[in-house]
Parts: C-alpha cells; structure tokens; sequence
C-alpha cells in the first residue's frame, strides 16, 4: 500500500525541475563568465539551493509518510533512504554531498568556490535528477 503523499511528493517534483530547467542553460557557462557575472551567479546559486533543498524535503516526507524514524541530519536522511532500498549507495554520498555544498550556500561556512559551483553545474545536474526519476519511480508516482 502506498503511504507517501503523492500530491506533496509530485509537487516538490515539480518544483525542482523548474529550478533544474533554469539551470539547464547554464551547463556550459565557464568559470570565468560566472565569476564576472553577478546576475548568473544569484540565478544559479538560488535555483542550486532550491533544488537541493527540495530533494532533502522530498526525502524528509517520505521518510515521514512512511514510518521510517526520525532523520537526526539532513545526511541521515539519504542514508535512511539507503536503508530502506529506495535509494543505491553511490546515490545517497551524491545527495550528501548536495548538502553540504546547500550547507554552505544557507549558512555561509565559508565564501562560495565558484569552481565547485561549476563542477556542479557541468557535471552534477544529473544527480539530482536521477534522484527524483528514482523514488518516482520506486513509489509509481507516475
């Protein structure tokens, strides 16, 4: 029987995939273009955010929805998914690793590496949305 709320889970869905698309015609801006470009870096620093958190959102309801326990971290929450098989291993270090990189954009940890910002861009776009194509499809939400 499914127990995740399908209505919440679609709409974060949807909602990450509009800051995806967002990002989408930034995958190939370099790293000097987004260094000179203060407009780019707040378009692509806030759809990254946004993205990322709506991943652990989505994973913190279903959890939630479905009696898994309490994330006592943000981490814990993709390891829980791990667990639980909804999620592979290689998958939940690339969510934490999100994480930690929204860590930093949220709290100020330390000044922003634009070149981790582009990395992430180029190259780690698809972690997210491979995340979401995943418990879609593990939970038939489609």
């Amino acid at each position: 029987m499914l127990l995740v709320n399908e209505s919440v889970i679609l709409r974060k869905v949807s909602l990450i995939r509009q800051n995806l698309s967002r990002l989408k015609g930034k995958e190939n801006i370099s790293l000097e273009s987004l260094k000179n470009d203060l407009d780019t870096q707040d378009i692509v620093l806030h759809n990254l955010q946004h993205a990322i958190q709506g991943c652990i959102d989505i994973g913190s309801h279903v959890i939630s929805d479905e009696g898994w326990g309490v994330a006592g971290s943000l981490n814990e929450i993709f390891y829980i998914l791990q667990n639980k098989g909804v999620i592979k291993a290689e998958m939940a270090e690339n969510m934490i690793s999100m994480v930690g990189f929204r860590n930093i954009l949220v709290h100020e940890y330390e000044t922003i590496n634009l070149d981790i910002v582009c990395n992430i861009v180029h190259h780690h776009l698809k972690d997210i949305n491979a995340y979401l194509l995943t418990l879609v499809s593990y939970f038939k939400l489609d």
